[in-house]
């Protein structure tokens, strides 16, 4: 079966989580040996969407018109979006509903936690969730002696010194203050 990855609003979300998601999926498509379709104009028997952006609703309703299947990817919560932002908490009610008709459109919906999964559910939906991760290349992030000497060097890292990154947002509903209350309790670790 061909899988089209609808890539609408990329340019608006290529750089976050959802963006990279994006990227991610059709790579691991190639490399799992699935035709993949560029175009609408290509016959694709699902269509997968990441972004509920509006034209992603017009897609997941061009999608069923056409009679392929949707795959909705439930990247985002109500709870994810309160606090991400100056008046997201006012928002969120509002949020949620145009998620929950978004994600309404899928066959199916994805989410990459089990407590995402949760929630969505708790939202009333009608199609399935469930939830599956979003994965670690490990090609990407296998060891690289040459690549940890430029880190190390980057970052005045010391041979034996431990060091702890995060490559999430920083921001509160990433774990930050974990992440930083982390960091007090282990003074030994930069």
């Amino acid at each position: 079966m061909r899988v089209f990855i609808y890539k609408g609003g990329l340019r608006l979300v290529g750089r976050s989580g959802v963006g990279q998601a994006i990227l991610h999926q059709r790579e691991m498509l190639r490399r799992a040996r699935i035709d993949t379709a560029d175009h609408w104009r290509q016959r694709a028997g699902a269509v997968h969407i990441n972004t509920v952006l509006p034209d992603s609703v017009l897609a997941a309703l061009a999608a069923k018109l056409l009679g392929r299947k949707v795959i909705y990817y439930g990247h985002s919560t109500m709870e994810d979006f309160r606090s991400s932002f100056r008046g997201s908490d006012r928002l969120a009610p509002l949020f949620r509903k145009w998620i929950t008709f978004c994600y309404g459109l899928g066959d199916v919906v994805l989410t990459p936690t089990e407590y995402s999964r949760r929630l969505l559910e708790s939202y009333g939906l009608k199609p399935p969730v469930y939830s599956i991760s979003n994965g670690v290349d490990t090609e990407f992030f296998a060891p690289d002696p040459a690549r940890r000497a430029s880190f190390r060097r980057r970052w005045g890292l010391r041979e034996g010194e431990r060091a702890v990154i995060s490559v999430g947002h920083t921001i509160a509903r990433k774990g930050l203050p974990e992440f930083l209350e982390l960091a007090r309790r282990m003074p030994e670790a930069r």
